[in-house]
């Protein structure tokens, strides 16, 4: 994107747009959807600020929306092998490439990136994964998390072709912005520093014209025929832009009835502060300090004032004034919305503390039955995030062994196997295994698959084959004579 000079490039005006939209619902703060809003007509985020603005509450409902989506794909960690490795009698070079897989993960608290790669696919539609090292820093290539609005994506066949990663660093004014750009290509990697404007790309300068890319490489011969980074999409399709290999948010279509819950929200509180009870006196009942009237609640016996005879128009009572506080209609409106808020996301209200069934115990197959909407969900995730992230890990060990010569194959691809954050207890599985097992309609292969779901295929059949010689179904064939 580097001789393109209108930032961002043509056509990513709008998804731009919709990018800080996103981002200022899950930021939660109530400046970043004032800013976002203020020049918009409609939303109740849209109001006119003014100094006497009455007062605006925000229900971090975006926020829960991404975490929990984020937990049901990496509440448990996930497992990450050599398949090769786990094999009988594996060969030692794929066992050392486990052990420096291993090393790699736990050195860099790759588990915690994928948390976050989760929450900010959900909100953003989709996250980048990209690689860094510097052999001078840690003797490991390291996994980063880099933000969609942060990056130009190019495309092929729906698979990523170049991407362009932006970000500002100085902008004294809008006219004058500095940015740099790190532009991955298959086998390089190229900083470019450009000086513009807010919507203007400009010219670009040489790196040594900031301390802040001094020293920097032009050029970063990744020594491998693969893009250094990877795009992992939320959900497809995207309904916003059809045909669009960008994923869909999580906060799409539900924009509308997240600035209602606010809204709802604020009049409720506004019904609490008008409902403040408030007493309306006589004048005469009043005390004057410094030429204030003050009037003491707490003062038992009023002393009357010779005021003369009392006028028609006086008031000579003391008024209570109570409004009404419509606390069960804003709570069906709340419960409505958010339920209305999770369903449409993808979600099932039961996953976000909705109808727990009283705080009852339950099983894992009824906790799973209750939340199938968001189990469905997850799945459908877990395709687009297990493979990216099978590929991202296998680029990483393709630069470990380019890049840190260390002593493993890079052509072992590794396995990722996202395991859910509910369990079932294996006597619940045991149990429902025996049963199918008693009415002759289950078999030992698919026995074996539902006790042991993590498993990959030869281990799979590995366990097959032991179990039918350990029970005499399968034995060697006879020698045959002749």
């Amino acid at each position: 994107m580097a001789d393109r000079k209108d930032w961002p490039p043509n056509g990513w005006d709008n998804v731009y747009d919709a990018y800080h939209e996103y981002a200022a619902w899950y930021s939660g703060s109530t400046d970043r959807l004032i800013n976002f809003y203020s020049s918009k007509a409609g939303p109740f985020w849209s109001k006119e600020v003014k100094n006497d603005r009455m007062t605006m509450l925000h229900v971090p409902v975006a926020g829960d929306i991404a975490s929990v989506s984020s937990d049901l794909l990496f509440a448990e960690a996930p497992d990450i092998k050599i398949p090769q490795a786990h094999q009988e009698d594996a060969p030692q070079d794929a066992k050392d490439t486990q052990d420096r897989l291993n090393e790699i993960i736990n050195e860099t608290d790759m588990y915690s990136r994928f948390l976050e790669a989760g929450e900010t696919a959900s909100a953003l539609g989709g996250v980048f994964l990209k690689i860094n090292w510097d052999t001078t820093y840690k003797p490991y290539p390291i996994l980063s998390v880099a933000q969609p609005d942060n990056a130009i994506p190019e495309f092929k066949w729906g698979f990523l072709k170049r991407v362009t990663f932006h970000k500002v660093i100085d902008a004294p004014n809008m006219n004058d912005y500095w940015r740099l750009l790190e532009i991955h290509e298959v086998g390089r990697i190229k900083n470019q520093l450009w000086r513009g404007s807010r919507f203007d790309l400009g010219k670009q300068l040489p790196l040594e014209a900031r301390p802040e890319t001094r020293g920097m490489e032009s050029v970063i011969e990744t020594g491998i025929n693969e893009l250094a980074c990877r795009y992992i999409p939320n959900k497809k399709p995207n309904r916003e832009w059809r045909g669009s290999n960008l994923g869909q948010s999580d906060y799409s279509g539900v924009i509308g009835l997240m600035d209602s819950l606010d809204e709802t929200y604020t009049s409720w509180m506004r019904d609490l502060k008008l409902a403040r009870g408030r007493i309306v006196v006589p004048e005469y009942m009043l005390d004057f300090e410094d030429g204030e009237p003050k009037f003491d609640i707490d003062k038992e016996v009023f002393s009357p004032l010779s005021l003369g005879p009392a006028s028609a128009d006086r008031q000579d009572k003391i008024e209570n004034i109570q409004f009404d506080i419509r606390a069960d209609e804003h709570r069906d409106t709340v419960e409505n919305l958010l339920e209305k808020i999770y369903t449409m996301a993808g979600y099932s209200p039961q996953s976000f503390g909705m109808d727990n069934n009283g705080g009852g115990q339950l099983t894992a197959t009824e906790i799973k039955a209750k939340e199938s909407k968001s189990y469905k969900t997850r799945n459908k995730k877990s395709r687009y995030m297990q493979g990216g992230l099978e590929e991202i890990i296998h680029i990483m060990l393709m630069i470990d062994a380019n890049k840190f010569g260390s002593d493993i194959n890079p052509e072992y691809r590794p396995q990722v196997n996202l395991r859910e954050g509910i369990e079932s207890n294996p006597m619940e599985k045991a149990e429902s295994i025996n049963k199918l097992n008693q009415a002759q309609a289950i078999s030992i292969d698919t026995k074996v698959r539902l006790l042991h779901n993590s498993w990959d295929e030869k281990q799979i059949q590995a366990e097959v084959n032991r179990i039918k010689r350990e029970q005499g179904i399968e034995v060697e064939e006879p020698e045959i004579r002749t």
